[in-house]
């Protein structure tokens, strides 16, 4: 005969034995599981939004289209757009980066993401600030050129091979350049101080034991915020569709 505690253990085994039966049926019979059935009713859908710049930033309904699939993370069509916006702005402000090498000790506290300003006062030059000068000495160029002005300059397609010359004062005569500078591209120098704000792209160690440092130009606003944020929210700058 089994005494009362042996029959209390026996029926504590039965108990935990249906239990587990039954947790088996339900997830071999996911049918009978009504929070199943729900969960797996949900359907998911994918919505396109369009977005370009403005006409008046620059934009054109004949720009290139460029599809980004954020189906595996993106939410909200509100997302979706934000990130279009930033994506366009970063295409139509961010123009060049840099590189430089400096010391472990300068560079340690710099980490990929962050922000750092440059300040320099050597010679620079401006992708706005180019020409072309024709074999006539007529000078094409998007800013105004003048003589005695400070440029480099290259003459392409010579019988050997040429060299960037310069800095060296350009010289018209009647509004025409110099028979050396006839034929040649130039950049005009600029002596400006610039200071700029860089975002750190990478940091890797060079063969000298310093620390290349890769940045890409971060143009602000004049109230000092990053201009790709401007109109982060929408705004007139951007034509949407969904």
């Amino acid at each position: 005969m089994l005494n009362k505690k042996s029959k209390e253990q026996l029926i504590s085994l039965l108990l935990l034995g249906s239990v587990f039966i039954f947790f088996v049926y339900l997830k071999m019979n996911p049918e009978s599981n009504p929070e199943y059935v729900e969960l797996s009713s949900l359907d998911t859908q994918t919505k396109v939004h369009e977005i370009r710049l403005s006409d008046s930033q620059g934009g054109s309904s004949s720009d290139a289209r460029e599809t980004f699939d954020m189906s595996n993370f993106c939410t909200t069509s509100r997302h979706a757009a934000k990130f279009g916006r930033y994506a366009l702005r970063t295409r139509q402000l961010v123009d060049h980066g840099l590189k430089f090498q400096t010391t472990p000790q300068a560079a340690m506290f710099l980490i990929p993401g962050e922000y750092f300003r440059l300040y320099s006062e050597s010679t620079h030059t401006s992708r706005f600030s180019n020409g072309v000068i024709s074999p006539e000495g007529v000078i094409q160029s998007q800013t105004t050129v003048s003589s005695g002005d400070s440029v480099y300059y290259w003459k392409p397609g010579g019988s050997k091979k040429e060299e960037v010359k310069g800095p060296t004062p350009l010289t018209l005569v009647n509004g025409l350049a110099a028979s050396k500078f006839r034929g040649c591209v130039f950049t005009i120098a600029q002596t400006n101080a610039s200071d700029r704000v860089y975002k750190v792209e990478s940091l890797t160690f060079a063969e000298d034991g310093l620390v290349e440092v890769a940045g890409s130009y971060v143009p602000l606003t004049s109230n000092g915020y990053l201009a790709v944020l401007d109109q982060y929210d929408g705004g007139s700058d951007f034509d949407e569709a969904t």
